[in-house]
């Protein structure tokens, strides 16, 4: 009876060891000579799953080949294809491997496989090392991916400038208080930031320094919380900064604290003359007083539309649409009055210099 249960046991163990004897057949060589590492190596090729137990432990480990690996090779063949027959490629003979070097960097910033062909779509007349240049300088500069390709979507203008041009505006930039949190911001919302003629930037600069008489770092903090006014007209930045420290009174400290040129000037006037027209607002003398306390300029334009009416002008909307309505035609009516004056004043000028003559 110990011989048949022993012949069984025998048997089970040979039939569980198996798949090892079939192994070395297979991959031939020798289980005695092989290594630990090799061996694993082999089994992997295989597809096998191994299992060992000792007396101390029983271990499994799961050997399944991993298909990233030939998932990304498919990718990269897809985009050697795309690369070969864009039109920059077309222009010569297209080298394969040097292509591989531009997908394999790619790669290696990050991108995936669909973002890559996301951009290779946008110009495609680019060659792929002049697109690397500039994603490279970009992503140089501190912006993600993410911010990259947004730029690259509604600017892909961008591709054609150049490095040097790209690494110059990131130096203006970081100059102006721009780091590389901020300026991902920045280009996240804003991305003609890179396409804007440099005296454009110098213009909005020397206007907020020497007009506005704003600090290096007040012009700093207005342009990293409302980079908008890179696009603004500068007549009308002006005229904003102009209504809040001669009309409210507000000093340039102020002004910067509130996020003021955030919002726009018509939506700005509409909610200060309509509290000093319900007595709730008063422009301070040159002391800097006043008989009433004004509510707070950041109060008065962050707030929303019904907060503003409700809690601030503790009126009603509909009290305050009728009087933006009027308000409308009074402007109307104002420009027309100074159009006229205008028109006058040409008048005069023409017949006094018809008398001379």
């Amino acid at each position: 009876m110990r011989g048949l249960e022993l012949g069984r046991f025998c048997g089970q163990i040979l039939q569980k060891q198996s798949f090892v004897s079939l192994a070395c057949h297979c991959i031939q060589f020798s289980p005695l000579s092989a290594s630990p590492v090799s061996f694993r190596c082999s089994l992997l090729h295989l597809g096998c799953r191994s299992t060992g137990t000792s007396s101390s432990e029983q271990s499994e480990v799961n050997l399944t080949p991993n298909n990233s690996k030939a998932e990304s090779n498919e990718s990269t063949q897809k985009l050697l294809e795309i690369l070969a027959t864009s039109p920059a490629e077309q222009q010569r003979p297209s080298d394969m491997g040097h292509l591989k070097k531009v997908a394999d960097s790619f790669f290696n910033m990050g991108f995936s496989p669909a973002q890559m062909m996301q951009l290779f779509t946008l110009q495609p007349s680019i060659a792929p090392q002049s697109r690397l240049a500039v994603i490279s300088e970009l992503l140089l500069l501190g912006l993600s991916i993410d911010s990259t390709l947004k730029i690259l979507q509604k600017h892909p203008e961008v591709l054609k400038l150049s490095a040097k041009h790209l690494k110059d505006r990131g130096d203006v930039l970081r100059r102006l208080g721009f780091k590389e949190g901020s300026l991902d911001h920045v280009a996240f919302h804003y991305p003609s930031i890179f396409i804007l003629p440099h005296k454009r930037i110098q213009a909005v600069e020397h206007l907020l320094r020497e007009k506005c008489l704003f600090t290096v770092q007040q012009v700093s903090k207005i342009l990293q919380t409302c980079p908008n006014i890179l696009l603004e007209d500068l007549d009308y930045l002006e005229c904003k900064f102009q209504f809040a420290y001669f009309r409210m009174g507000v000093k340039q400290r102020a002004i910067v604290k509130a996020g003021y040129f955030q919002a726009s000037l018509a939506e700005i006037k509409n909610r200060v003359i309509f509290l000093e027209r319900l007595g709730l607002y008063q422009t301070p003398d040159k002391k800097g007083q006043t008989q009433i306390v004004n509510p707070k300029l950041k109060r008065i334009i962050r707030a929303s539309e019904s907060d503003f009416v409700t809690n601030i002008a503790c009126s009603s909307i509909e009290e305050y649409e009728i009087f933006k309505q009027l308000l409308a035609r009074e402007e109307e009516q104002r420009w027309k009055h100074e159009a006229l004056k205008v028109e006058l004043l040409d008048l005069e000028s023409d017949g006094e210099e018809s008398d001379t003559e």
